[in-house]
C-alpha cells in the first residue's frame, strides 16, 4: 500500500538538502544586501565627486565671465574718458560768444568774443563797457 505524499515524512537527507538550500539561499540574500550597499556607497560617492567637480567647474567658469566682464567695464571706461579728455581739448581749444555761449568769429579783447555783432551790441549795453580792457 501507498502512502499519500503529502502524509509522507521527508527523509533526513531531504532536510538536509532544504537546510542547505535556505542556507544557500539566505547567503545568496545577504552577499546581495552587501553588493547593494556597496554600489550604493559607490554611487553616492561617485555622484558627490561629480558634484564637487561641476561645482568647481562651474566656480571657474564664474570667475572667468566675471574677469571678462571687468576688463570689458576698464577698457570701456578708458575709452570714455579719452573721448571726454579729447572734447575736452577741442572745447578749450575753441573760443565761446560770451552772450549766448555759441562758437565765437568775433573778439572784443583779450576774454571776451562773440558769435555774431547783433550778440555783441547786446552785451556791450548790458555789462561789458563798463569792463572792456580793450585800448580805444
Amino acid at each position: 500500500m501507498e502512502i499519500p505524499i503529502s502524509s509522507q515524512q521527508p527523509c533526513s537527507q531531504c532536510k538536509e538538502r532544504e537546510a542547505e538550500r535556505l542556507t544557500a539561499a539566505n547567503d545568496t540574500k545577504r552577499a546581495l544586501r552587501e553588493l547593494e550597499e556597496k554600489l550604493i556607497a559607490q554611487f553616492k560617492e561617485e555622484k558627490a565627486t561629480a558634484l564637487h567637480s561641476a561645482l568647481e567647474q562651474a566656480q571657474a567658469s564664474a570667475r572667468e565671465a566675471i574677469e571678462h566682464e571687468r576688463k570689458l567695464a576698464h577698457d570701456t571706461l578708458e575709452a570714455a574718458e579719452a573721448r571726454f579728455a579729447e572734447v575736452i581739448v577741442q572745447t578749450k581749444r575753441r573760443q565761446w560768444c560770451r552772450n549766448c555761449l555759441m562758437e565765437a568769429i568775433y573778439h572784443c579783447c583779450w576774454n571776451t568774443s562773440y558769435c555774431s555783432t547783433q550778440c555783441q551790441q547786446e552785451h556791450w549795453q548790458k555789462e561789458h563797457k563798463r569792463q572792456c580792457r580793450r585800448k580805444r
